[in-house]
């Protein structure tokens, strides 16, 4: 699903169609063969990343997370230096209106009543990992950074400015 994702960030959305979405049903479900889904599994899989990408193309978040943007990268791998080495490989990060932006792909699905309780929960769940990709950025940049989880199956975004990340004033200090 990400490498898929980061091949729709790569495109031109606005000519990106469902049927360019049908045409690689094949390579969806060949690569997840070779990720080790059995084959009885291997059609619902497929069918589940059809089903989410033909979601972000028809939701206006995600064909903004996606589209063209200052400094836009997709699966972005950088190296942080502490007590050890940690790599860390961001979804999709970008600048829109001098902010930095950092997203993290969700491919969870929710069945049941409360669909803004289990987003709070997938907040809390994945806070300290969203905002250690924000310290890591805030690292390089002075700029604002907002984080944010998205929910292609779902078409939600949930975003928020990180706690743990020191605004430009403060580093100066």
């Amino acid at each position: 699903m990400h490498d898929e994702l980061q091949r729709l960030a790569a495109l031109d959305l606005e000519h990106c169609r469902n049927a360019d979405l049908e045409a690689r049903a094949g390579t969806h479900r060949a690569r997840l063969a070779v990720l080790g889904v059995p084959p009885s599994e291997l059609d619902r899989a497929a069918a589940r990343v059809q089903d989410a990408l033909r979601r972000v193309l028809e939701d206006p978040i995600g064909r903004w997370i996606l589209g063209p943007r200052a400094e836009a990268r997709s699966e972005l791998g950088i190296t942080v230096r502490g007590d050890t080495l940690e790599h860390l490989r961001l979804d999709r990060t970008f600048v829109d209106e001098g902010v930095r932006w950092i997203i993290d792909f969700k491919t969870s699905t929710h069945e049941g009543g409360d669909l803004d309780a289990f987003l709070d929960s997938e907040v809390e769940r994945y806070r300290a990992q969203l905002e250690r990709y924000a310290r890591a950025m805030g690292a390089f940049e002075d700029r604002p950074i907002r984080v944010g989880l998205y929910f292609p199956l779902l078409r939600s975004f949930r975003d928020w400015a990180p706690r743990s990340v020191a605004t430009p004033r403060a580093r100066e200090r």
